[in-house]
């Protein structure tokens, strides 16, 4: 019983999370696909595999705007002469080598079926914070 608790934990991750199809769970796990299935139904894995893109998506988009946000004040404050927070450059410092695995994160975790405008959205709008980010820390002196 122990191993089916375990195997179904890591069944669901691997669907919910890291978006495997049922086919390759049951290969990676070594367990019949049918009982994949089955589990998948039992535990209502695809409405929790889009809550959980939904929720991740949207904590994604939270970060890029807090980045936008700070970044936009940091070269506002440098424009009028001022030094901008240490709180500030502290944290545009450590999250721009960050924002090229978020994005890689996403694709790798990102659902197949994602359809072309999407994604051409969200490298879009990741060259935007990213271009964003360079010009701010070049005007801060840390790029």
């Amino acid at each position: 019983m122990a191993k089916k608790a375990e195997l179904f934990s890591e069944a669901e991750r691997l669907y919910v999370q890291e978006h495997l199809g049922q086919a390759d769970i049951a290969d990676r796990l070594g367990v019949a696909e049918r009982t994949i299935r089955y589990w998948a139904n039992e535990g209502n894995w695809a409405e929790r595999r889009g809550n959980f893109s939904e929720a991740t998506g949207k904590t994604h988009e939270k970060l890029y705007k807090l980045i936008q946000v700070l970044t936009d004040k940091a070269v506002e404050s440098a424009e009028k002469g001022e030094e901008p927070s240490q709180s500030q450059l502290y944290f545009i410092g450590k999250m721009a080598p960050l924002l090229l695995k978020l994005q890689n994160y996403e694709e790798s975790s990102a659902p197949q079926k994602q359809d072309e405008a999407d994604k051409a959205k969200a490298a879009t709008r990741f060259e935007d914070v990213m271009q964003e980010m360079q010009k701010t820390l070049m005007q801060l002196g840390l790029g």
